[in-house]
This record gives structure tokens, C-alpha cells and sequence, in this order.
């Protein structure tokens, strides 16, 4: 909804600080254009564009196959946001560019309000703090993976539209709508999940992961993360680490650690070599070639978890995989 502005011969940084020192002067567009609304991540950006329709346009910050833990916004990204009429995160220490100086400088210079969706759920605090090298993820204050337990999604959905319709008071009805449609296909997804999740034998219901990401999944399917292979995605899994990964296989008697895209995976290597273990994957905080929504992406996993641990799909495989 906000004016775009001509980059011209400058070059982009100078753009930036442009827009910055001379935010208060950028008027709203006409009456009638949809608002624009920047949201974090791929993923984030297809919830909230359920609850949007076609009455917003919504666009991720963040590239495809990012991890939201270590992406650094890029100045493209700083000129796009000033021109939107709010930004809208995960929060909880998910999106650590947010809490950047040029970030915070843009969001504020320019007025933009926000919605930090955590700060509107209860979370689930986890006693850990992880290492991400550049900064720490304080899960004390709640693990941000909220979507992965699509109970947890379904509360966040009004808030989303509540935040739509201050923005635009003429869409709220659109708005509702949609997060009424959209609470249901997310309501049918949960039934789906607990439902085939459920066949999965309760013996074979532990897993190794490659990120801390499953405290939601996990507390609502009845799973266990017994292993995690990356505690920090900006220094290398320790030999120490891998000794000790090696010993939860060997007691558990595990044979699938689970993968992510956004991942150099290659450390697993060791893994398939000297322990008879398959990699399988599960996805997490980004999309992979043939996953593209947020409903894929949940099918996509029961369905990666059902074909390595055992157990019956009831529904026909929807993730692609």
C-alpha cells in the first residue's frame, strides 16, 4: 500500500539510507491498491497468505531454502520492507536479523507496525540455551517452532487476522473469512496427522534429528528426540559430538536420522558408513523443491516418518515424497 520509489543511477545502499532519513515523507498509495505485507519466512508467508487472500500481497524476506537462524537481511530486502504497510514474524528468537540495527532502524524509521506472533501464544519453554555461533537461541522463553503442531497453528490464525483487519478495516470481513476456511483445512490436517501418526509402533516413536526444532511435533504426536545432530548452525558438529551421536544409534538402536534441506548434511556420512543407519528427511523451518505450502510440508513429514519408522498413511501421500 505504501509508494515504491525509483532506484535511479544510485547505488542501492545509498537508496537505503535515502529512504531511511526520509521515511516520515513516504505517503500512502491511493485508496484501493492492496496492502503489502512482508512476512519473515516461505512458510510464514503461505499462512498468512490463507488469511489474506486476494486482498493483500504477501512476499517473504527471506529467500527460498534460507535458514531463518543465520540469514542476514540483504539491503534489496531493507528497501522492500520500508515500502510495506507491516512486517509480520515468528518471534521467540526463530528470525534473529529482526533484532539487527538496520532492521530495527528501517521498521522504526518508517513506521511500520509489526506482529511478533510468540508474543501472543504460550509457549513452551524448553530448559536450553543453543549456541548458534553469531548469537544464542534462548528457548527458556519458548521454542519458536510452533507450526510443526498444527493445534498451535490454529491459535495463531485469528491473531493474524485480527493484525490484517487493524491494518485494513475495510478487508476484515475477507479477512475472517479466510481464517475460517483456512482454520478448517488446518483442523483437518491435525485429525489426518494423529490419526496415521498413530500406527507408527510405540517402540520406534524416538528420533534423531538434525536441528532442535520438534518440541511442538514431538509433545503432540507422541514422539521422543533422543538425538539432535547440529546444536549450532554456524560451527561444525565436534568430534565429541559425533561420539556421542554415535552412542545414542548404538543404545537405541535408531537406524534413520532425519535430514533438513537447509542443511550441509554431510557429516551423516559417518553415520550410513559405520553404523547401518539410512538418512531420511523431515522439513522444518524451509521448503523443499517439491513442497511448496504449509499443509504439504506437514503431509510431507508424516509421510517421510511413517515410510522409515513404520506404519500406515490412511491418507494418500499429499507431500510429495
Amino acid at each position: 500500500m505504501r509508494s515504491t520509489h525509483s532506484p535511479g543511477s544510485g547505488n542501492r545502499i545509498v537508496l537505503l539510507l535515502t529512504l531511511l532519513m526520509n521515511s516520515a515523507s513516504v505517503p500512502v498509495t491511493a485508496q484501493g491498491e492492496r496492502p503489502l505485507i512482508s512476512v519473515s519466512t516461505l512458510l510464514l508467508a503461505d499462512i498468512v497468505r490463507n488469511v489474506a487472500g486476494d486482498r493483500a500481497e504477501v512476499y517473504s524476506v527471506m529467500p527460498k531454502a534460507a535458514d531463518p537462524h543465520t540469514w542476514e537481511a540483504v539491503p534489496e530486502a531493507l528497501v522492500r520492507l520500508s515500502e510495506s504497510d507491516t512486517f509480520i514474524s515468528i518471534g521467540a528468537h526463530l528470525e534473529p536479523f529482526v533484532e539487527a540495527g538496520g532492521w530495527r532502524r528501517a521498521v522504526k524509521d518508517n513506521g511500520i507496525p509489526e506482529l511478533v506472533i510468540a508474543d501472543h501464544l504460550a509457549m513452551i519453554a524448553v530448559d536450553k540455551v543453543i549456541d548458534h555461533g553469531d548469537h544464542t537461541h534462548d528457548l527458556r522463553k519458548g521454542d519458536p517452532h510452533i507450526w510443526l503442531d498444527p493445534q498451535k497453528l490454529i491459535e495463531a490464525i485469528p491473531i493474524i487476522e485480527r493484525h490484517l483487519a487493524a491494518i485494513e478495516p475495510d478487508g476484515a470481513a475477507t479477512y475472517a473469512g479466510n481464517a475460517a476456511a483456512y482454520t478448517g483445512q488446518v483442523a483437518a490436517l491435525d485429525a489426518e496427522l494423529v490419526r496415521d501418526l498413530a500406527t507408527i509402533p510405540e517402540h520406534r516413536r524416538k528420533l534423531i534429528v538434525f536441528h532442535d526444532a520438534y518440541t511442538y511435533f514431538a509433545a503432540r504426536f507422541g514422539f521422543e528426540v533422543i538425538g539432535i545432530v547440529l546444536r549450532s548452525s554456524e560451527v561444525e558438529v565436534s568430534a565429541r559430538e559425533l561420539v556421542d551421536l554415535q552412542g545414542v544409534v548404538a543404545e537405541s538402536g535408531v537406524r534413520v536420522i532425519f535430514a533438513e534441506p537447509q542443511f550441509n548434511t554431510e557429516v551423516l556420512s559417518v553415520f550410513v558408513d559405520e553404523n547401518d543407519v539410512v538418512i531420511g528427511e523431515l522439513l522444518t523451518d524451509a521448503f523443499a523443491d517439491r513442497v511448496t505450502t504449509y499443509l504439504e510440508l506437514m503431509r510431507f513429514n508424516r509421510d517421510s516418518l511413517i515410510r522409515h519408522l513404520g506404519g500406515i498413511a490412511a491418507t494418500p501421500e499429499a507431500g510429495g515424497n
